[in-house]
């Protein structure tokens, strides 16, 4: 079953009493890749005084990190927006330019989780789905067979070989996959392989 996720990245920035917040989000399927967005934002703000984030990982992994704010006030609204919108394979890293006046626990709470809310908001929301990557193994003579009976389901080519026979690497959702696998079942010159499964943003 898919759960909510977001498409790729966004941003939203404001100024709150002169303090520059720019909230970004990424779609991050494993913590590595959390981990390599958190760090990207650093690289990309060295002069910033904070680097606030949280991520949500399907399966259960959940970090955030004020990032020297005080305790609290960053990295918990931050989760909350995720896991309030029901999100997951998400990181939210909030940058903040201090402007010189303190905002207050209360102030930087608020703060924190409209930048973001205001990402996520930005973000292009969408469910995750199983993929099935597979190629097709045919004749030429069969060329046109396959290539009717892929764009009747809409299937999503991703490469073409023509050697000694045609082999076409192909993606779809894994029960348009099976529908395809079905519908050439009985041509047996046609050679269905599985490549692999993966969830993914559809």
């Amino acid at each position: 079953m898919g759960y909510r996720t977001v498409r790729d990245f966004a941003e939203y920035e404001f100024t709150e009493k002169k303090s520059r917040f720019i909230g970004r989000v990424f779609y991050t399927p494993t913590e590595e890749e959390a981990k390599a967005a958190v760090a990207s934002v650093r690289a990309g703000d060295p002069e910033a005084r904070h680097h606030v984030y949280a991520y949500v990982i399907h399966g259960g992994v959940t970090r955030m990190s004020d990032d020297g704010e005080p305790s609290g006030t960053g990295g918990a609204p931050v989760l909350n927006a995720v896991q309030k919108n029901g999100f997951e394979d998400v990181t939210v890293v909030v940058t903040r330019y201090f402007g010189g006046i303190l905002l207050g626990a209360g102030g930087l709470v608020r703060a924190y989780a409209k930048a973001a809310a205001g990402a996520l908001e930005c973000a292009e929301k969408t469910e995750t789905a199983e993929f099935l990557d597979f190629t097709l193994t045919f004749p030429y003579a069969k060329t046109g067979t396959v290539n009717y009976a892929v764009d009747k389901l809409g299937v999503t080519v991703t490469d073409r070989v023509f050697a000694d026979q045609v082999v076409f690497t192909l993606t779809a959702e894994t029960p348009v996959a099976e529908q395809l696998r079905e519908n050439l079942s009985e041509d047996r010159s046609i050679l269905f392989s599985e490549q692999g499964r993966r969830v993914a943003p559809r």
